[in-house]
């Protein structure tokens, strides 16, 4: 950019002595000082928004840095009426809108925390719940106490990888690629801690985001 900005900076310095060799040259005095009066103008005026443009350029640069370090507490200082300071505004009113957004979700987020965790405490069926992105299953209070278990927390791996549970990994499968998007059965599920096992009525739901993406699956589940 800075290369562009001398280039054209020379380009209007030579019209600037061509204008005025050939006023010299051909033109009376009152009209060659009339065409370079107008043309250092035209130069001047062209430095200074260039001068606006490259201060907006870095301070809109340094905006995007932070917002793709997922910070949102930023914006662009630009004094004056022009309109630079008019995008600058504009800039600033869409960073407060997803500020706004932001501070909504982590509501969102936390309240339904809040919410699991007050389930995962009172519920009285067995819940697991199997996270796709990080492959890790959930285990609420309820369903340690079926499986007589104390561990709150299993990779999905070692659960549908048993040998002995091959039909919760088919139903779990299914789910997965989409050919089910609830399935219910009665079955005899094993963890993989010493003598976990148990025979259950259980129901598996698939949870997906707002594009129909699979998030996660849910196991509700309780004893014969």
């Amino acid at each position: 950019m800075k290369r562009e900005i001398n280039i054209l900076f020379g380009v209007l310095v030579a019209i600037f002595l061509a204008i005025w060799f050939i006023g010299n040259e051909y033109l009376p005095s009152f009209y060659k000082d009339s065409f370079v009066l107008l043309v250092g103008i035209g130069i001047v005026v062209t430095l200074v928004i260039l001068d606006r443009f490259i201060i907006f350029r870095k301070k809109f640069e340094l905006a995007l840095k932070h917002i793709l370090e997922n910070n949102f507490r930023t914006g662009i200082s630009m004094q004056g009426e022009d309109e630079f300071s008019h995008m600058a505004a504009k800039f600033n009113k869409a960073i407060d809108r997803i500020n706004e957004f932001d501070i909504l979700r982590e509501q969102r987020v936390d309240m339904i925390n809040r919410l699991l965790l007050t389930l995962n405490r009172n519920i009285q069926n067995g819940i697991m719940l199997l996270e796709i992105k990080s492959s890790r299953i959930k285990i609420n209070k309820a369903a340690q106490e079926i499986f007589n278990i104390s561990q709150d927390d299993l990779s999905i791996a070692s659960v549908i990888n048993l040998e002995s549970n091959s039909e919760f990994s088919k139903m779990y499968n299914d789910i997965l690629e989409g050919r089910a998007n609830t399935i219910s059965a009665e079955l005899e599920l094993f963890l993989p801690i010493l003598k976990a096992k148990a025979v259950v009525s259980l129901k598996m739901f698939a949870i997906k985001d707002k594009d129909e993406k699979l998030n996660s699956i849910l196991c509700v589940f309780r004893n014969t």
